[in-house]
């Protein structure tokens, strides 16, 4: 029934989007659009008046980011759930937005149908979508810890092409995951990663290589120095790649245990 439905909100400066959006919640009988804004000044004016169950929020809005309309939300006492939309994955932007009250979030693009579940997983009230919850909580923090890892290994001057970015990229969360890996590079590390990427473990390792290698030959000294220092391989200058992942793994969990909130990365 229309009484009955989850009333939700629209906050996104894409005005085509915004209509697409609705009427893929038109097609739900169970979920009815209140409003559309496109501003995060008329969102903080809006969402009080229209008391949406759920409001559907972009974080990068014009006059007013995502995050200021979280704040001022708080700061309000307003009861609605806010859902978040963002096509980047910025560790500190999506754990501010965590920290100031979202309940949940979406990374664009998406399957609508997934939109749909999210919305009626944060409204749910009888402990259905208890352990789903659960999970998405786990998830959250698995795409933040991802994202750390890849503009780390991104500012170090790996190019985002190269196979030993992702092997890297993988070996580095396996580590942050469990610092033990750390002690079984050989006999775990690379063997999980070459099964996941359907290669050899050899294979894994020498691509690994190279792209530290081509970081050391081409990066940004400054930013290679300052990151490794004193834990670089005499001979050719470079780290090994067992000294690469502790060393990334190493800080992306001193910078989440300094945060606090994620300093467990399920």
């Amino acid at each position: 029934m229309k009484g009955e439905a989850t009333r939700v909100m629209l906050v996104d400066d894409n005005k085509e989007f915004c209509a697409l959006l609705q009427d893929w919640i038109a097609r739900e009988p169970d979920l009815v659009c209140v409003g559309i804004v496109h501003d995060g000044r008329t969102a903080v004016r809006k969402i009080p008046e229209l008391a949406p169950d759920v409001v559907i929020l972009d974080l990068v809005l014009p006059h007013l980011d995502g995050l200021g309309v979280l704040e001022h939300m708080k700061r309000t006492g307003v009861t609605s759930k806010f859902l978040i939309l963002s096509a980047f994955g910025a560790d500190h932007f999506l754990e501010t937005a965590l920290r100031l009250g979202a309940d949940s979030f979406v990374m664009k693009p998406f399957d609508p149908p997934i939109l749909m579940q999210r919305i009626r997983e944060i409204t749910d009230h009888s402990g259905v979508f208890k352990g789903r919850q659960h999970m998405l909580t786990a998830q959250q923090k698995k795409a933040i810890i991802e994202d750390m890892i890849a503009q780390r290994i991104t500012e170090i001057g790996i190019p985002a092409h190269y196979k030993g970015y992702q092997y890297l990229k993988d070996a580095i969360f396996m580590v942050v995951d469990n610092p033990e890996r750390l002690g079984q590079v050989t006999k775990v590390l690379y063997p999980a990663i070459a099964k996941r990427n359907k290669t050899s473990p050899d294979k894994v390792e020498r691509a690994m290589r190279h792209a530290i290698e081509t970081a050391w030959s081409r990066g940004d000294m400054d930013v290679l120095h300052r990151t490794f220092g004193y834990s670089v391989d005499a001979n050719r200058g470079r780290p090994t790649n067992s000294s690469f992942i502790a060393k990334i793994a190493d800080q992306i969990r001193l910078e989440l245990k300094m945060k606090g909130a994620l300093s467990n990365s399920g």
